[in-house]
């Protein structure tokens, strides 16, 4: 007997029907990328740890320790060759390798900018560290009226011209290339293609994190939100290669005038080139907007239905991100120590 009632579904209900399943696996398949991206994030950083904890050890046990803990030249050399070589160039590269497919783009971003479109870009930044500097500050003092002491680790201070070069290299140069490729190259750009604004958040995150204490991760993870923008809006990470080392330069700049003048000299070189970097960061704000590249329009585009939210995206970094964070918060956390 035939059923008296057969449905009958219209052509327009069979291509919504379609159209909700697409965008319906189009979230799922997002969200198992981003959960598989986030765990090869993790264990790049778990792999940077693990090869920066075996250096040290094997430095503790050798017959150099001694030589490390009193030569400046030997941390700097020491310093570039684990930290930025063996655990961020190297094992970030390894990362870019098996996430070649995401990159939607160069590697290295490096479109060709007008000399004073990069001028104006690195006067906004450098604007932004000192900004980030008197926000750390707050940051130090406050945790100082609860009773408790910000630490950071401290190097010796160079006590010859060599030792300044080496120091140059160290703590401006190296980073400056090194941090940034592994940062705004390789992890900003397998992420980029899930929202250029999601991975610069989260890959500033993971740039405080690194950085393994409180003063500086609250510091990175500022010059890391304004590192990722200059890098998505220019295409280019030369500019804030060069932002990174000047912020860092600040610091190797008084070593070296400490060295050569004394420490009362070098008690003008932070206010002086404050002063510099805010005079051109003013310069680069009105050069940049009167030119409309400061805040570029974005092209208005409709929401796809089903689509993960940046907080969900966020999320879905966490499980591979979970382990790696909780170690750099433990390292974190030893930092804080309270005042006696």
């Amino acid at each position: 007997m035939q059923n008296q009632f057969q449905y009958q579904i219209s052509p327009q209900m069979q291509q919504a029907y379609q159209q909700q399943m697409y965008y319906q696996n189009k979230k799922r398949n997002e969200r198992n990328k981003l959960i598989k991206t986030g765990i090869i994030i993790g264990a790049t950083l778990v792999f940077q740890l693990i090869v920066q904890t075996v250096f040290v050890i094997y430095l503790q046990k050798s017959n150099y320790y001694d030589t490390y803990l009193s030569s400046s030249l030997f941390q700097n050399t020491f310093n570039i060759i684990t930290v930025d070589i063996f655990s961020l160039l190297i094992p970030f590269y390894i990362m870019s390798l098996i996430l070649k497919r995401q990159y939607t783009g160069e590697l290295i971003p490096r479109k060709k900018l007008d000399k004073k479109d990069c001028l104006a870009w690195i006067g906004f930044g450098m604007g932004g560290c000192v900004l980030a500097n008197y926000f750390t500050a707050f940051i130090i003092a406050l945790f100082k009226e609860f009773g408790y002491k910000l630490t950071q680790t401290e190097y010796i201070k160079p006590s010859s011209v060599i030792e300044c070069t080496a120091i140059v290299f160290s703590t401006a140069l190296a980073p400056a290339l090194c941090e940034e490729f592994a940062m705004r190259c390789c992890t900003m750009g397998a992420l980029k293609k899930y929202g250029k604004g999601f991975a610069v958040v989260a890959v500033s995150i993971v740039f405080g994190l690194i950085h393994g204490n409180v003063i500086q991760f609250v510091f990175a993870f500022l010059m890391g939100l304004i590192f990722g923008y200059i890098t998505i809006v220019t295409d280019s990470v030369v500019p804030a290669m060069f932002i990174h080392g000047f912020t860092n330069g600040i610091s190797v700049l008084n070593d070296i005038i400490t060295y050569a003048a004394g420490s009362k000299a070098a008690e003008y070189v932070s206010p002086v080139c404050y002063i510099i970097w805010l005079a051109l960061a003013v310069w680069g704000i009105i050069y940049l907007t009167w030119n409309k590249k400061l805040i570029q329009k974005r092209e208005k585009k409709q929401r796809e239905p089903y689509a993960l939210s940046f907080g969900a995206k966020l999320l879905c970094l966490l499980p591979g991100l979970f382990i790696p964070i909780c170690i750099l918060l433990f390292l974190t956390s030893k930092t804080i120590v309270p005042i006696n």
